[in-house]
Formats: structure tokens, C-alpha cells, sequence
């Protein structure tokens, strides 16, 4: 209980004991009033006690919470973004290998069927599917460098140039597939000329 509202009490009940036509107040009476009111202002202090009490345990509560949640979600985008890290990877991998196992492949065999002998169309379609293999192992190294900016971006937090930087990696490794599968075609189709399954 505040002081003033202690005094608004004390004025109350002078004014209550006046409208009664009381001339004097009794110091029994007053020394009984005053231990009343001590007794409700310690019961009203108590209850402030125990509802501040109440209020910072509710705080720290949800502080609490506010706080596991925020480290949820950074854990969570943690292992998202290293999850996006190793998908990417593995698709610049196998972009590399592909292509690169192809154009070995077809170089190797480029050179028997060059000794043996083929017709000139044949190797044309066969040299022009190992340079398109290339061209997708160039696409993938290419996107191995445009991976590292685009991390850099982010981490310099240069967004726009980082997400234009990723689309753009993302584009050369799909580019780089492409690439492989008209190679392949190309490849397959000039083997069916040279072996006469056409």
C-alpha cells in the first residue's frame, strides 16, 4: 500500500467519524484503526511481492523459451545450409566425372576406330562429342568458381550479388548436364554409323 492511499484511508475515516457528528477520536480507537490498516498494507505489500514474483517468473519463462527457439531455428538453418552445401557439391562432382569419363572414353576409342579406319563422318560427330564433353567439364569447373563467390557474397553479405552468383552456378552445372546428355546423343548416333546399326 502506497503512502498517499494510506493517508486517503486515515482522511476517510477522520471524515466518516465528522459525518457521524464525532468531536474527538478515541487514541484506542485510532491505535486500532492504524493496526488494521498496517495489517491490510502488509497484506497488499505481500500480494505485490507475490504478483511481482509472478510477472518475472513469467518473463524469465518466456525469455527462456524465446531463446531455445532462436537456437532451434539457427540450428535448423545451419544443417539446412550445410545440407545445401554437400547436394551442391555432390552435383559439381558428378558433373565433373561424367563429363570427363566421356570424353576419355570417346578420345580412347576416337583413336582406335582413327587407326582402324572410319568414315570421315563418324569421327567428325565422334571428336565434336568429346569437345562438347569438355565443354561441360569447363561448365562445372565454372561453377565450382562461381560457387566460391556466391559463398563470399553472402558472407560479405552482398545478397542480390550472391543469389545472382548462385542462379548463375546453378545454370552452368545444369548447362554442364545438358551438355552431356546432346554429347551422349551425338556419340550414340555416330557409334551406330560406324558399327552399320543404323
Amino acid at each position: 500500500m502506497k503512502s498517499k492511499e494510506v493517508i486517503q484511508e486515515v482522511r476517510k475515516a477522520l471524515g466518516n467519524t465528522k459525518q457521524a457528528g464525532e468531536t474527538s477520536v478515541s487514541i484506542e480507537a485510532m491505535d486500532n484503526f492504524m493496526a488494521q490498516l498496517e495489517k491490510r498494507a502488509e497484506q497488499v505489500g505481500e500480494f505485490n511481492k507475490l504478483e511481482h514474483e509472478r510477472l518475472l517468473k513469467e518473463f524469465e519463462a518466456n525469455n527462456a523459451r524465446n531463446i531455445a527457439a532462436s537456437q532451434n531455428m539457427t540450428s535448423h538453418s545451419i544443417e539446412m545450409f550445410k545440407s545445401v552445401i554437400t547436394a551442391g557439391q555432390a552435383a559439381l562432382k558428378s558433373s565433373m566425372i561424367i563429363n570427363g569419363g566421356a570424353a576419355a572414353a570417346l578420345l580412347a576409342f576416337t583413336g582406335k576406330i582413327w587407326t582402324e579406319g572410319s568414315t570421315k563422318l563418324v569421327t567428325n560427330a565422334l571428336t565434336h562429342s568429346i569437345l562438347l564433353f569438355c565443354i561441360g567439364v569447363l561448365l562445372a569447373a565454372f561453377a565450382t568458381g562461381t560457387t566460391y563467390l556466391a559463398q563470399f557474397s553472402y558472407a560479405r553479405e552482398w545478397r542480390k550479388t550472391g543469389n545472382f552468383v548462385n542462379v548463375l552456378s546453378v545454370g552452368s552445372v545444369l548447362s554442364s548436364y545438358g551438355v552431356f546428355l546432346y554429347a551422349c546423343i551425338k556419340a550414340s548416333s555416330s557409334f551406330a554409323v560406324h558399327f552399320g546399326t543404323l
